[in-house]
């Protein structure tokens, strides 16, 4: 008896130790919780490591995206495989897309500041002109309101107003994937979500420069949210006759984090 008791006393500060472990790793990445979107299905599900290099702190993420690498959600029938035959329009009913992301359980409204940094490694190949995202602000049950998307060998957001308008903002500096490559890169978003078009804003920063603003109606009024990682959309357009063969994409993550003001996410940034 008292070597079962044992037993489980071992098992359980082996658990307790475990948690606070993996709680101080995720504290450094993030101050987040994340969650795996449209995963159901995927050839590969485990699609982020943590790894200490490259990393800005101790540790970082790493996101891989195998070729067309599709899944379906866990409950319901959306797929990114197939389109649910609900919608004739592609991006509402799913399919031709593919994904290795997560989004955040935590969501916001008004105002906020966020930050992500990226790593793209030097052998990272675009697959354009397939749409590629890797970092989204999303509102709930109504679309995404801002993607930072690859378009024409540069990064760059791509804001999305309540009037259905795809819109680049006012770019004040380039940002191109090869000049990114190689090194970590550091983005911070002070967004307002706002159904009045005075005062909605999206700006976005690169290295503590202002690289690009959107001024306007950024919201329903709904709740919103953050996802992160490798999102394909459109891989039909891939042409392997042209472009060879569809290639496997891996970015890093670190510095995931929400904050309301300023001082706050920077410290969190500098504590990395």
């Amino acid at each position: 008896m008292l070597k079962i008791l044992k037993n489980i006393r071992n098992s359980f500060l082996l658990f307790f130790s475990l948690l606070i472990f993996n709680n101080s790793l995720a504290k450094e990445i993030t101050n987040l919780s994340w969650t795996k979107s449209v995963y159901v299905g995927k050839k590969l599900s485990n699609f982020k490591e943590t790894v200490s290099s490259p990393a800005l702190g101790n540790k970082a993420w790493k996101i891989t995206l195998l070729p067309k690498d599709c899944g379906r959600d866990k409950e319901g029938d959306y797929s990114d495989c197939k389109n649910n035959g609900r919608d004739p329009v592609v991006g509402h009913g799913g399919g031709d897309r593919a994904r290795s992301e997560y989004y955040s359980d935590k969501k916001f409204i008004g105002e906020k500041w966020h930050s992500v940094s990226i790593f793209i490694p030097n052998n990272f190949k675009s697959v354009e002109p397939v749409s590629t995202s890797f970092f989204q602000i999303y509102e709930r049950k109504e679309g995404p309101r801002m993607m930072l998307r690859t378009k024409y060998g540069f990064v760059e957001p791509r804001y999305y107003p309540v009037n259905g308008m795809d819109s680049a903002g006012v770019r004040h500096k380039n940002l191109k994937i090869d000049d990114m490559r190689g090194k970590w890169t550091t983005l911070i978003f002070h967004t307002k979500m706002s159904k009045n078009p005075n005062k909605g804003f999206m700006k976005m920063y690169v290295n503590n420069t202002l690289y690009n603003v959107f001024e306007g109606r950024t919201s329903f009024g709904g709740e919103h949210y953050s996802k992160f990682g490798i999102y394909h959309s459109w891989i039909s357009r891939w042409n392997e006759k042209v472009k060879g063969e569809y290639p496997k994409q891996i970015i890093y993550y670190d510095n995931l984090f929400r904050t309301n003001k300023k001082e706050k996410l920077l410290k969190l940034i500098l504590d990395d």
